[in-house]
């Protein structure tokens, strides 16, 4: 009879944290719709580029901020991709009682980005497609085991602490540019319920990732430069369970990409003295705020682990009539892959 109402206290608990995990997997849909994009962002720093400039040095701050956003949130969203563990729904915990149990996860993360093509003739808003890499290497440490309120149910309130480096490979551009850059984050997993034999593993993530410098461009040919200084925090709620030695993971988060952007454009015809016109502008700003769907699936033997895990980031509409978004839009969405191999000790 006991059992029958350990069972019960068990599925009522598992109930609960099931409607818990769906509504927060709305509010992060939620929240990635509301404000997506300040559109005076991108607008005010083109604005500030050309101040009372040509006609022709205003096209081409426009250019030059619709590269930096384009530039900016793709290579954000491949910075912060995979999250801190992928495919792992539940806190690392405890190997006994007392001793944190240590994850360290290595990998690589890859993404198609769209960007404005910078080698291409200035004024043309030439788009292309770059496949970017980006290496990883992260630890967690497990801090706060989390209570077990029934026989059947643990790991709530769980705490794990993360710790991240990357390596992002940039795209080819004109003059002087970085060939690749550090991304270094932090940030804690928390846990809703750990994976069981009747349970699946529910886990949220919180994690902020800063960008060192990002420049392209030197305007050799009247093309735009742009230096980038991305930060990104997201958040990321998995559900998933391990059937035999496959696991499997889905779920949803949100991303906020965002930093200082410096631009330098130059008109396409010199001004009455013969000397080229030129604007710049520095904006701590353009920050986008994207929904990103994932699921992948992980192989354990013994104490190593090898997982996967594919993302889709929708793009999000935009409207700001100062931009020429009708030749060059920013409401594509993006793909990214994750493969790591992990030891848990």
């Amino acid at each position: 009879m006991s059992s029958w109402r350990s069972r019960g206290r068990g599925l009522a608990v598992a109930g609960l944290v099931w409607i818990t995990s769906l509504a927060s997997a709305s509010a992060l849909a939620a929240q990635a719709g509301v404000g997506s994009l300040d559109r005076s962002e991108p607008g005010r720093l083109a604005a500030s580029c050309s101040g009372d400039g040509s006609v022709w040095l205003a096209g081409a701050c426009a250019e030059a901020a619709l590269a930096g956003a384009s530039l900016l949130e793709g290579i954000g969203l491949l910075a912060a991709s995979g999250g801190a563990l992928p495919v792992s729904p539940s806190t690392v915990g405890h190997r006994i009682d007392g001793v944190p149990r240590v994850v360290v996860d290595a990998g690589v993360n890859v993404a198609r980005v769209r960007h404005v093509d910078l080698a291409a003739p200035p004024g043309s808003l030439a788009e292309t497609h770059s496949a970017l890499l980006a290496g990883r290497l992260t630890a967690t440490v497990g801090i706060f085991e989390g209570f077990r309120p029934v026989a059947t149910v643990g790991g709530v309130g769980a705490v794990d602490g993360v710790a991240t480096l990357r390596v992002v490979r940039l795209p080819d551009g004109p003059g002087e540019h970085s060939r690749s850059s550090f991304v270094w984050g932090a940030g804690a997993r928390i846990g809703l319920v750990r994976e069981s034999f009747s349970l699946p593993g529910i886990t949220l993530t919180a994690m902020h990732h800063r960008v060192g410098t990002i420049r392209s461009g030197e305007m050799p040919d009247g093309g735009p430069q742009i230096l980038l200084n991305p930060r990104i925090t997201s958040a990321r709620l998995e559900v998933g369970k391990d059937l035999l030695a496959l696991g499997f993971t889905g779920g949803a988060g949100v991303d906020r990409v965002g930093g200082r952007a410096r631009i330098r454009a130059e008109a396409g015809r010199p001004t009455p003295g013969g000397t080229p016109e030129t604007g710049e502008a520095s904006r701590d700003g353009l920050t986008r705020t994207r929904p990103s769907f994932f699921a992948g699936l992980n192989y354990t033997w013994l104490v190593t682990q090898v997982a996967g895990e594919v993302t889709w980031s929708p793009g999000r509409d935009l409207r700001d009539p100062s931009l020429p978004l009708d030749v060059f839009p920013l409401d594509q969405g993006q793909v990214q892959a994750t493969l790591t191999f992990r030891l848990i000790y």
